[in-house]
């Protein structure tokens, strides 16, 4: 395994600790450009996204699975903290994480440690807020997952489409603009067959509005919740004791969240659900504020702050989906249709569905 490093384009840095000038071919992806850094010829397909089994832990996040994750924009990093050049290109990552959150992009940090250091949780966990990551970071303490992706050098960016195929890779620091190229490529080519399929809305429909247009819409809690993260009371909040079927969507996008299938009694004041009703419509990151460690769920598109998630939910997820009533909006089973969400509509038509709703 290898680590980049800036001497010369073709000069790494060994295992053992010396330098080793090799030739390596150029990668497909990097070759054929336009001067702004846009791919001048259709991406190719370099294999499935093997996705982040064998991690011995997860930052940031609850653990992210392929099935979980199709639908969406994928960016994987390999890194280690004390790996130079990874520190040196971790800003581009946390940039590209920023621009492209609110289009439902989903940045992976995969930290492979080589070093002794690099090998202790706690230090990668310093690490993580020390650098202000805020992206989920995978542990890759027995490498399998860099294995799994066959991959030899830090750092290294592979980029995925939204049906689950790694479509670009890079190798150590730069082509920073490109990368951001790939990920609006693949974006449009996303929204360009769901648009074919008649379903572009899922890619193209959710968004969110100017703040002047978020004042007016939006009640003074609801604009505080969605716009400043803040939250609101226990049990004096719209849905903490609904019981009705339906879903709940982003108040500001519209983007479908969680389902009345998934909601239950936390006991805590809150909606709570167990998990997302889309996925693509839901992301995770660190929280540090109030003086403690959470894990924050905002929408995909909207970029709308909804709550924390927690890991002492019921099974099967064990998970705790904390929401605050004020960024969503309910909709009822009889109006899903009607509403432009009918496709959620046959959910609560099974026999399955109906004995799971509490």
């Amino acid at each position: 395994m290898n680590r980049l490093v800036p001497i010369l384009a073709a000069t790494i840095l060994t295992v053992g600790g010396g330098l080793a000038l090799v030739i390596a071919p150029p990668h497909p992806a990097s070759v054929a450009t336009h001067a702004t850094g846009r791919p001048a010829a259709p991406l190719d397909d370099e294999g499935p996204f093997t996705g982040f089994d064998g991690n011995t832990g997860w930052i940031n996040s609850r653990p992210l699975s392929v099935e979980g994750l199709h639908g969406r924009v994928v960016v994987v990093g390999f890194w280690a903290f004390e790996c130079s050049n990874c520190l040196a290109a971790l800003p581009h990552v946390k940039s590209l994480e920023s621009k492209f959150r609110d289009r439902g992009v989903v940045v992976v940090g995969v930290h492979t440690p080589e070093l002794s250091q690099e090998r202790v949780e706690s230090n990668v966990r310093d690490a993580v807020r020390r650098y202000g990551v805020v992206y989920p970071v995978a542990l890759d303490g027995n490498n399998r997952i860099w294995n799994a992706f066959n991959n030899r050098y830090w750092p290294a960016i592979y980029i995925v489409d939204t049906r689950g195929r790694v479509r670009y890779h890079h190798f150590g620091e730069g082509a920073y603009d490109e990368q951001e190229q790939v990920v609006q490529t693949l974006l449009d080519e996303a929204t360009h067959e769901q648009a074919d399929s008649g379903h572009a809305h899922k890619f193209a429909g959710y968004h969110k509005p100017s703040d002047t247009e978020l004042k007016k819409r939006l009640t003074p809690i609801q604009y505080s919740v969605t716009q400043h993260d803040d939250t609101e009371l226990p049990f004096r909040n719209q849905y903490w004791d609904n019981h009705e079927p339906g879903i709940y969507v982003d108040v500001v996008s519209g983007e479908p969240l969680f389902s009345s299938l998934d909601k239950f009694e936390s006991g805590t004041g809150w909606p709570s659900f167990t998990k997302p009703l889309d996925s693509a419509n839901v992301q995770t990151r660190g929280d540090n504020s109030a003086g403690m460690a959470r894990t924050e769920v905002r929408s995909a598109h909207a970029d709308s702050h909804l709550g924390h998630v927690f890991d002492d939910g019921p099974e099967p997820s064990g998970l705790r989906y904390c929401m605050n009533s004020a960024a969503m909006r309910f909709i009822p089973v009889k109006q899903l249709t009607a509403d432009g969400y009918g496709e959620y509509a046959r959910l609560f038509t099974s026999s399955e569905g109906t004995a799971a709703h509490r």
